[in-house]
């Protein structure tokens, strides 16, 4: 677990190139991602809500709930994690409080938007948005009370679904205003949008693009984004989604079959997930204490 996450994530902003962080949803998830070489994780919400609580991201999971899925992916990672927190849970003292329960929990940035609690995923139909005034002063609670000066505030603003572009423009230049970090314009409809907000704000504020598979937001590479001026990448749903699809097809062929050998692909024994998993640490720590 790193000692100042956020502290990390500046650093790594500060430098060159895009930042690519695959959504974890779960220990196996965060640790093979931190393991397959990205240097920033993203706890997504909608894994987390799948994964912890068997629900649909439409708002059912709730600030402790996410905190622990957080606390165990975040105390297993040497990289920063970023934390998808929904609308904060509530009004702007439920949003401290949010803040300071994930920075206890040990993640880097706390992203927050601007629909109506409960909300439902970004790619979802049937959004509603607060007000700009109200999400503005959530945004400033946030900023002006966490308890470490380096975790990041991230403004994710829902508003192009409900109010038209233009106006998710208008209101993101409000929420920079704030003192926010980087800023996240959800769900762009087109390539034209996703180059017009790189070009609006990629020399302000780092950008944060979604790309979620099979979304409202048309599929660009992270090379095209960074020319575009993004700074970090999302895939939120990659690993939870392939999960999902995996495990159904393994158990489909296990119950076809009526046996586990030679159904897993790339797999060779069990065993094998517990040297993912540290084993070896835990082995050497075993010995010392012998």
């Amino acid at each position: 677990m790193l000692n100042n996450p956020g502290g990390k994530l500046r650093a790594l902003l500060k430098g060159d190139g895009v930042l690519v962080a695959p959504g974890a949803y779960d220990g196996i998830s965060g640790v093979v991602i931190e393991q397959a070489g990205f240097e920033v994780a993203y706890l997504a919400g909608a894994g987390v809500s799948a994964s912890a609580i068997a629900e649909p991201d439409i708002g059912l999971a709730s600030v402790s709930e996410v905190a622990h899925v957080a606390s165990v992916v975040a105390s297993k990672l040497n990289i920063p994690l970023i934390c998808d927190a929904d609308t904060g849970y509530g009004n702007p003292l439920n949003v401290i409080r949010t803040v300071h329960t994930l920075e206890h929990a040990g993640v880097a940035a706390v992203q927050i938007e601007d629909q109506i609690m409960p909300k439902r995923c970004g790619h979802l139909a049937g959004k509603v948005t607060v007000s700009t005034e109200e999400f503005s002063r959530k945004l400033e609670a946030a900023v002006n009370e966490k308890n470490n000066k380096d975790t990041l505030i991230i403004a994710r603003t829902d508003s192009r679904a409900t109010d038209g572009f233009e106006a998710a423009i208008e209101r993101s230049k409000r929420y920079i205003d704030t003192g926010i970090d980087v800023l996240f314009f959800e769900a762009p409809q087109t390539i034209d949008e996703v180059e017009k907000v790189g070009k609006l704000f990629g020399s302000q504020i780092a950008l944060i693009s979604n790309q979620v598979y099979g979304g409202r937001t048309p599929s660009i590479t992270v090379k095209e984004l960074e020319q575009m001026g993004y700074k970090i990448v999302i895939f939120p749903s990659t690993l939870s989604y392939g999960a999902s699809v995996m495990l159904r097809t393994l158990v489909d062929t296990l119950k076809e079959k009526g046996t586990d050998k030679e159904i897993i692909p790339g797999g060779n024994n069990a065993m094998d997930l517990f040297p993912t998993m540290g084993l070896a640490r835990w082995q050497e720590l075993e010995q010392k204490y012998k």
